[in-house]
């Protein structure tokens, strides 16, 4: 559900909202109990389609700025540069995207983590990618790839409102942890079988071998 402040200041307008409503409808008709309950119904129901209104159709703007009050809320250091948003946790920066899905009440979420080490340099790209393709088969939750001048780490799920997105932030760090881990594995295989130019090329965890 959403924040529940929010929740409540939209209860306490839709609830006002549906009382004018139903004492103007029960002051124009006769008395009678029937007539009543339709009003009272009709009223429910204005109520209960304007909390949904402000809670469930929430723009993604709307959602980073709760996000942000979260975080801050959480001791979690974060920033916007370019009207992109990233997070810091253990001194790691996590850059985060939210994007309209084809509900409306729910929203797509990127969180990628790029970094570049001393390794990038000494590995070509025949080995990024095979190191690409292990780590993706081991970690079926996260795309792990290597671009131009970085690697990137990119954990994609849906979330509703900010409290998703705290839950959906820790998984993907935990992800992000396991990958790394991976990678660092496998970095010693890749500079020794896919160094940086030259031909010379073999099946990570293998012998080399000269074509």
């Amino acid at each position: 559900m959403e924040d529940k402040k929010l929740f409540t200041k939209s209860n306490l307008i839709a609830g006002a909202i549906g009382v004018v409503i139903m004492g103007v409808l029960y002051s124009l008709q006769d008395h009678s109990f029937v007539w009543f309950i339709l009003c009272g119904v009709l009223a429910l129901g204005i109520m209960i389609v304007y909390v949904l209104s402000l809670t469930l159709w929430k723009s993604t703007e709307a959602i980073e700025a709760e996000i942000c009050k979260r975080l801050e809320k959480a001791g979690y250091r974060y920033e916007k540069k370019e009207g992109d948003l990233f997070v810091f946790k253990s001194n790691n920066r996590f850059e985060v995207h939210i994007d309209d899905s084809f509900n409306k009440r729910i929203k797509n979420l990127y969180i990628l983590y790029k970094f570049k080490d001393d390794s990038f340099d000494k590995v070509d790209t025949n080995g990024w990618s095979r190191a690409a393709n292990i780590i993706n088969v081991r970690n079926t939750n996260t795309i792990f790839v290597a671009l131009e001048d970085h690697l990137c780490c990119c954990y994609q799920s849906a979330i509703g409102n900010s409290k998703d997105f705290m839950n959906e932030f820790n998984v993907a760090y935990q992800s992000v942890v396991e990958v790394m881990e991976d990678y660092g594995r496998l970095v010693p295989f890749l500079e020794r079988d896919y160094p940086n130019n030259t031909d010379n090329q073999s099946t990570i965890g293998f012998k080399q071998t000269n074509n």
